[in-house]
């Protein structure tokens, strides 16, 4: 991000406040939602509120009296989307891979302490877990984050699980901060991370790092699935096309070995 010796536009950043609100957890809320989450008064929030409904950012359901995120952002994300080139690049390596093993393949880059989620072909399993395409979580929840978090610096790592500790979401997620390092460290070496029931009970996730340069790893592809779909010899040929699908796209990202 730039630095520049200017003053930020006041109402500007009100309005980034709002729309900031809206997740995937809470997509619709009310006014006093609204308030309660940015602190501005009734009126101004009123007044951003109608001036993005009229610009297609907001949308106002009045048979609930609540709000949420207009239309004209799917026509933003679309752009942020299409001029992704490592989205555009993987794409049909990660549609191979998934006609290939028949289970959901997701992209993800690093955003800071979180990952973002740019890609995803859905297995017809039956209930998957809600890896939406946009969606953000912390960077050491589930196996993508994780094979990224293991190519930061330890200065990083330390600091994040400083402020974000492991947290138990199964009961085989885990939670110990010096052997959850020691994984990292194993993760380098082997070159992929699988993920058996310890973000969600009873599936499993494979994922490898795509670089564009030496031990700096520029995004993660992953398969997930059913646990016992992802068993014995099947697992093993699973990380060998999930490796061999990241180091494709990492040589379309311009990565020599």
């Amino acid at each position: 991000m730039r630095e520049l010796n200017l003053k930020t536009i006041r109402s500007v950043e009100r309005a980034i406040r709002v729309l900031n609100c809206f997740s995937f957890e809470r997509p619709v809320l009310t006014i006093e939602d609204i308030m309660d989450k940015t602190g501005l008064p009734k009126a101004t929030i009123y007044r951003l509120l109608w001036t993005m409904e009229q610009n297609g950012l907001i949308h106002y359901d009045q048979r609930t009296n609540e709000y949420r995120l207009g239309n004209k952002h799917l026509e933003y994300g679309g752009i942020v989307l299409q001029n992704l080139d490592i989205r555009r690049e993987s794409e049909p390596h990660l549609l191979q891979l998934y006609e290939q093993t028949g289970h959901s393949v997701i992209l993800a880059v690093p955003q800071g302490e979180t990952i973002q989620y740019l890609l995803r072909f859905d297995s017809n399993e039956g209930l998957q877990p809600t890896n939406f395409v946009g969606r953000r979580r912390i960077i050491h929840n589930g196996a993508l984050g994780i094979v990224l978090l293991a190519y930061e610096s330890p200065d990083f790592i330390d600091e994040l699980l400083e402020q974000y500790p492991l947290e138990p979401l199964t009961p085989q997620t885990l939670t110990d901060k010096d052997l959850f390092k020691k994984r990292l460290q194993k993760i380098k070496q082997d070159g992929y991370y699988v993920d058996e029931d310890e973000t969600f009970q009873g599936y499993t996730a494979i994922a490898a790092p795509v670089f564009r340069e030496e031990n700096s790893a520029l995004a993660a592809i992953g398969i997930s699935g059913a646990s016992f779909k992802m068993e014995g010899e099947r697992r093993d040929f699973l990380i060998q096309m999930v490796k061999e699908t990241a180091y494709k796209i990492s040589r379309q990202m311009g990565y020599v070995k």
